[in-house]
């Protein structure tokens, strides 16, 4: 079945590679294959569907209801009311539970409420300081050689800060700059290090041929849900290691080189991974 996005995405003349197993690589099958080559091969070599976590259900509306709200901006210059806003939320999230077979003990009703609180959060706290000029950016390039696809968050413009000046700027008057985001509903807050070198946000940075990269992180912790943009540079040194690995990771699909991850991986398990008992055995 054909997916509401596909129609976003605009490919050029002889853009696909046969070899890969979709013609086209993406950041999600990147990641995929960096954390576990072997359930990459379920996945995505042989098709096999692993139903969505009651979790995903809340990062996808969530992810949703910041669409529609920076979007309505753009078009109208102002966010969609946030009762309009969080109702496409609840919608949203009650469309996702349609496919969710495990609920994993959770009550739906109680994990939907969180969601719209998750949401209400991110409305208040992140929407007024954000200007959006692009949301939910498709986009189809080779990075290198290889044929790659996917979907930008966000691309923000921002003030810019005292240490994004040139000799050429006027402190009094600092210019606008843009910033490519992306959102993530997490319960931890991310390390200086992964902001750093997250590969999701180099290839969106070589993509909208930005250095700036920002994850907005909305954290859902006992404590609260707080919002907390994490900034990072991407440098051009930055940008040539995440080819190299694409290019890597695409030759390795292509030889059929799929090992199974380590055994001691926080991704091998029967929590994160829905092939493992196929891979391992039963638990």
């Amino acid at each position: 079945m054909t997916k509401p996005y596909e129609s976003k995405f605009v490919y050029p003349p002889d853009f696909f590679d046969p070899k890969l197993p979709k013609g086209v690589m993406s950041p999600s099958q990147l990641d995929t294959y960096r954390r576990c080559p072997r359930q990459y091969m379920y996945a995505y070599v042989e098709g096999l569907i692993s139903p969505p976590g009651i979790a995903m259900a809340k990062g996808r509306s969530v992810h949703h209801g910041a669409e529609v709200t920076h979007q309505h901006t753009i078009d109208h210059g102002e966010p969609l009311p946030l009762e309009a806003a969080t109702q496409s939320v609840a919608d949203h999230y009650d469309g996702e539970l349609e496919d969710i077979e495990d609920l994993e003990g959770n009550d739906p009703g109680l994990l939907k409420d969180r969601t719209l609180y998750c949401f209400q959060a991110y409305y208040t706290q992140a929407v007024p300081k954000i200007r959006p000029v692009k949301v939910e950016h498709a986009f189809a390039q080779k990075i290198g050689i290889v044929p790659m696809r996917g979907l930008i968050d966000l691309v923000d413009e921002i003030t810019a800060a005292p240490d994004d000046l040139t000799v050429d700027d006027d402190p009094e008057n600092p210019p606008m700059l843009e910033v490519v985001s992306d959102l993530k509903v997490v319960k931890a807050k991310w390390s200086a290090q992964k902001v750093r070198h997250a590969p999701q946000l180099t290839i969106y940075a070589i993509v909208e041929n930005q250095s700036r990269i920002r994850v907005d992180l909305l954290l859902d912790q006992k404590s609260g849900i707080r919002y907390a943009p994490l900034r990072a540079e991407r440098t051009a040194i930055d940008k040539r290691l995440v080819i190299e690995d694409i290019e890597e990771t695409a030759y390795n699909i292509k030889e059929g080189y799929f090992p199974r991850c380590d055994p001691t991986s926080w991704a091998c398990t029967t929590s994160f991974c829905g092939y493992y008992e196929r891979c391992r055995g039963a638990k």
